[in-house]
């Protein structure tokens, strides 16, 4: 097998071809039978034998067997010395990136347009991790379900993230402000300028804000744009429609778009200021 060792630039690559004939052909290999893609990732999570792989599968052995054999030649996967099948470092990366690829495309289809809700440069996980995202959207006779439903999550919660720049619902401002008084709820709560300004403009709303503050709430204003409306309640993710009155979002509950989510906000927190009550008074 040769490999071509040469040293490409990042302009190189840019420039190259990004669909060469043969890698397509690499792609369709695997992609055109959804036994071949299973086989192989089998072999890439652990070692097994073909009547193990047979049992797990219910793949028939003839099947099995021409597959194992296809993936032996390509390099893709080989016979241990314990006399079982396993997939060559090659192959894992493969199976690795089938994974993640296949994991974005379901995430894509998942979501549909909601996927243009996630940021594109903050996003610094793959698509894959949303697969088992929910939307939640607005029903016809229940236009504010996924705020009522964000906001009896709320009421329950210890942990209270967020990165938002429009003020929230006045029964989810009102939960939110109790849980604080309540001694329950611990918050790293990221706003934008635009957002104070909005909440200073009325009075009541300000003393409430300003109550908040002064419970305990850890309350930042963050000068400028934001990538996303983006809260984290306990062990939940919701990114929020850049137009918060449509009252959409995506629910997640991901690990790693949790660890993401929590990161983002303490991103911005760190470079924000922290309000103290005054910041609610006028002029």
């Amino acid at each position: 097998m040769y490999f071509d060792t040469t040293r490409r630039t990042p302009a190189d690559m840019d420039e190259a071809e990004p669909f060469p004939r043969e890698v397509l052909e690499e792609i369709a290999y695997l992609s055109r039978s959804a036994n071949r893609a299973r086989i192989l990732d089998a072999f890439a999570r652990r070692a097994s034998t073909r009547r193990e792989l047979e049992e797990e599968t219910d793949i028939s052995r003839a099947t099995l067997d021409r597959i194992v054999n296809e993936l032996e030649e390509r390099g893709w996967a080989t016979r241990t010395a314990e006399g079982t099948y396993a997939a060559t470092p090659t192959g894992e990366r493969i199976a690795t990136e089938t994974r993640a690829f296949a994991g974005a495309v379901a995430a894509v289809r998942r979501l549909g347009e909601a996927v243009d809700w996630l940021p594109r440069e903050e996003l610094d996980i793959g698509l894959e991790h949303f697969r088992d995202a929910v939307v939640r959207r607005p029903e016809p006779n229940a236009v504010n379900a996924p705020s009522t439903a964000a906001t009896e999550l709320i009421r329950e919660a210890t942990e209270f993230a967020c990165l938002v720049n429009t003020p929230p619902s006045l029964a989810f401002e009102e939960a939110m402000i109790d849980g604080v008084l309540d001694g329950r709820l611990s918050t790293n709560h990221v706003i934008t300028d635009s957002e104070l300004e909005v909440l200073r403009q009325e009075p009541d709303r300000a003393a409430r804000w300003r109550t908040y503050v002064e419970a305990g709430a850890n309350l930042y204003c963050h000068r400028g744009s934001i990538p996303c409306n983006l809260l984290v309640i306990d062990e939940r993710v919701l990114v929020l429609d850049q137009q918060p009155e449509a009252a959409e979002g995506i629910e997640s509950t991901d690990s790693a778009v949790l660890q993401w989510a929590r990161e983002t906000v303490e991103e911005y927190q760190e470079e924000a200021e922290r309000l103290d009550p005054a910041a609610f008074d006028r002029g």
